[in-house]
């Protein structure tokens, strides 16, 4: 504890520091950021533990450094550092994790010429257990180009990598992740993205090739990614589907093989918005796990709807199993007041009442203060509050 309490006092000195050179800092156009978040959290039967985050970044002339502290009361736990230099036509980036040994270090290149995008990033990391490090090397080569009228194409290649489509986002099928937007919403409401990275593996050989084609063109919207590994193709995913503009009205239906061409997953979404309510529904169907001659089943069915009432947004989501079964529902309310936000997240089961998070900050002179709490039947399962100082021209 006196460790942790002597961190945090520092922490607030190199704020007042920060503080102190704004005024200097704006004649130079510099930005920059402080931001500290406390987590509490219980570790039944009577003990807890304490977290603290420390980030850090700024910005100047094209360069850009960030770097995000944990540790708790056992001592350090990770570090991530960031450093990029934007030359207009070329960026550079390098990151490196400890967490808490040493564990990756990419350096990227990034080049845009004549619409063509084109990367290449070089990984060095440990794939071993602390015990018995093991280092291993990858590369993953990115080609993208916006060609006309709403088409694109976007191929990355991984030599000592996989989970190519990390570099995307995650994102699997484009236009069913834009269409689900109410749905990935509810996902992130009360936690922070997802952090993703490719996947490295021994060895420095051909991987994995991920092939993405994408058409939004007079209404139409079509896409196609398909995956290629050391024995040839391994998995496609189809989408194709058409919007209308008023009222705003979607449909899509995505269709994904493996590589034998055997069918594997079929999903429909519809999705309509009407001035502050917008409604989407989800049905997809899954690999049937026996072998019959149906090759997929019902796999569930979600519903999802947002509308705003006297400024502030009401979210739910109904989940039903494949067995046409209640198995969850997501009320979310979000209301902004300047200078204050608030948002609730509540989870329901079919047992009854599941969790809830609530979340709430006031931001005032670029200082914004917020608190999160996590609760469910057994109790408070996380407590954070911190504040985050943005600053600069």
């Amino acid at each position: 504890m006196p460790r942790l309490c002597a961190r945090i006092a520092i922490c607030v000195v190199l704020v007042a520091l920060l503080g102190g050179g704004i005024a200097s800092a704006n004649d130079v156009g510099f930005t920059g950021f402080v931001g500290l978040g406390i987590t509490y959290t219980p570790l039944p039967p009577t003990s807890f533990n304490i977290g603290a985050d420390l980030k850090l970044a700024f910005s100047v002339s094209g360069f850009s450094f960030a770097s995000e502290t944990g540790f708790d009361l056992t001592g350090f736990q990770s570090e991530r550092v960031t450093l990029a230099v934007d030359l207009g036509a070329v960026q550079l980036s390098e990151e490196i994790l400890f967490d808490p040994y040493f564990t990756w270090n990419e350096l990227s290149l990034d080049l845009s010429i004549a619409g063509v995008d084109i990367g290449v990033d070089f990984i060095l990391a440990n794939i071993g257990s602390v015990q018995t490090p093991t280092y291993s090397m990858g590369a993953v080569v990115e080609l993208s180009s916006g060609i006309v009228c709403g088409f694109s194409i976007t191929s990355l290649t991984g030599f000592g990598a996989i989970d190519l489509v990390n570099i995307l986002g995650g994102i699997e099928a484009p236009f069913s992740y834009e269409l689900l937007y109410l749905f990935n919403h509810l996902d992130t409401l009360c936690t922070l993205p997802l952090d993703l990275d490719v996947t490295i593996v021994p060895g420095f050989y051909f991987e994995e090739e991920l092939v993405r084609l994408e058409a939004d063109f007079m209404g139409m919207i079509a896409s196609n990614t398909t995956w290629f590994d050391a024995g040839g193709l391994s998995r496609m995913l189809f989408e194709l589907g058409y919007r209308f503009e008023e009222p705003s009205l979607s449909f899509l239906a995505t269709m994904g093989f493996n590589g034998f061409f055997v069918l594997t997953d079929i999903d429909f979404i519809v999705d309509l918005q009407i001035d502050v309510v917008r409604f989407t529904s989800h049905t997809w169907f899954i690999e049937n796990p026996v072998p019959v001659p149906i090759p997929i089943a019902f796999g569930g069915q979600g519903f999802a709807v947002s509308f705003e009432l006297c400024g502030v947004l009401f979210t739910t989501e109904t989940d039903f199993d494949g067995s046409f079964l209640f198995a969850q529902q997501l009320i979310a309310i979000e209301a902004t007041f300047d200078p204050v936000s608030f948002r609730s997240l509540t989870a329901f089961d079919g047992a009854g009442f599941a969790s809830q998070c609530i979340y709430a900050d006031v931001t005032f002179c670029g200082v914004k203060l917020y608190t999160k709490a996590e609760f469910d039947f057994s109790g408070v399962n996380l407590v954070t509050f911190g504040f985050d100082f943005t600053f600069g021209s």
